[in-house]
């Protein structure tokens, strides 16, 4: 019997398949289902690529709302004018900052000029401080080798003085007192010594002659700026004498002398011939007492007149001794200087 084309027959593993016409059929159809379903992958790849992109633009417009932001450009700045501004406002504030170094640096000048101004003129002045030191202790070394001390007060118008190791005995010019013995002696003497005793004086040619007869030097003798001489004048212990009036020479200062004379009064003095018992000794003043005019008199035995308000003493015959209200009252010119008051000057 014929094999039917739709009959299965046997195979034996290892044997040869014998493919006869149903085979051949079956292969073509079975290649023919092989391209279909090859075909049906292809449109299905297709269909999902078409569909991806459907889905894409479908998601984009979703549900929710799509925003559409509107963009005004700002004007557009050409890039050339941009950079020229910018290296200009660059070149502004460089010449800013220089000139504020640069007046900063001036400051600094300034001030260190200043500072040296100042550090200049200080030693300059520490300088001119020491210059007038020197000359100031120069000027009173000057002084001190140009005046004498004072050693011995002879009378009322001779003394002795030394300076550097040398005495010499001087004759007051222009002057003349008691001498030992007379009434006013002791007066005189005390008056002298209570002006230049112990102190430095300065001495000032001005007779005609430099010497008298006895060898003594004739001087001007003056102590602090005041002329002894004439103050002994003024107060009435002394007498303008030996000048142009009595053949003996002008001399500098003589109408000085002459015109004080002629206004002073005559200070009293003791008699030396009169006991205690006259009642005149120790006051060195006589006559009627008080003086006539003297407002506030003190005691005819103290009749110096000391006044605390000026600390200056004033004798009778002084220009404003009636005048003066004492707080004190001395025997002596000198025992007020002892006391600290400074004889009146006029």
């Amino acid at each position: 019997m014929a094999d039917s084309p739709d009959r299965a027959v046997p195979i034996t593993y290892g044997e040869p398949i014998s493919r006869g016409p149903g085979s051949r059929m079956r292969s073509r159809r079975t290649n023919g289902l092989v391209i279909v379903a090859a075909l049906v992958a292809l449109a299905a790849i297709g269909g999902t690529a078409a569909r991806g992109s459907d889905e894409n633009a479908l998601a984009g417009a979703g549900a929710e709302p799509v925003v559409t932001a509107t963009h005004t450009p700002a004007p557009t700045t050409p890039v050339a004018t941009v950079d020229a501004d910018a290296a200009r406002r660059a070149d502004e504030a460089k010449a800013v900052a220089d000139q504020a170094a640069a007046d900063q640096a001036a400051a600094a000048k300034k001030a260190a000029n200043a500072k040296a101004a100042a550090a200049r003129a200080a030693a300059a002045k520490a300088a001119a401080d020491r210059a007038a030191q020197a000359k100031a202790a120069a000027a009173k070394a000057t002084a001190a080798a140009a005046t004498w001390a004072v050693t011995t007060v002879v009378d009322g118008d001779t003394i002795w003085v030394s300076r550097a190791g040398v005495s010499r005995k001087i004759r007051f010019i222009g002057i003349d007192t008691p001498e030992t013995g007379q009434c006013g002696f002791t007066e005189a003497r005390n008056a002298l010594r209570g002006l230049i005793g112990g102190q430095r004086v300065t001495l000032t040619a001005g007779a005609q002659d430099d010497v008298d007869r006895y060898g003594r030097l004739l001087r001007y003798v003056d102590v602090g700026g005041v002329d002894a001489g004439l103050r002994l004048v003024k107060r009435g212990y002394a007498v303008a004498r030996y000048d142009s009036r009595d053949g003996y020479g002008a001399h500098t200062r003589e109408t000085a002398y002459v015109r004080a004379d002629a206004a002073s009064p005559t200070a009293a003095c003791v008699d030396p011939n009169v006991g205690a018992a006259g009642g005149t000794r120790g006051s060195g003043f006589t006559g009627s007492w008080p003086q006539a005019g003297d407002k506030y008199p003190c005691p005819q035995s103290r009749p110096v007149k000391g006044n605390e308000d000026s600390m200056i003493a004033h004798e009778p015959g002084d220009r404003y001794y009636n005048v003066t209200k004492p707080e004190q009252c001395f025997a002596t010119m000198s025992d007020a200087e002892s006391a600290g008051f400074r004889p009146a000057k006029v």
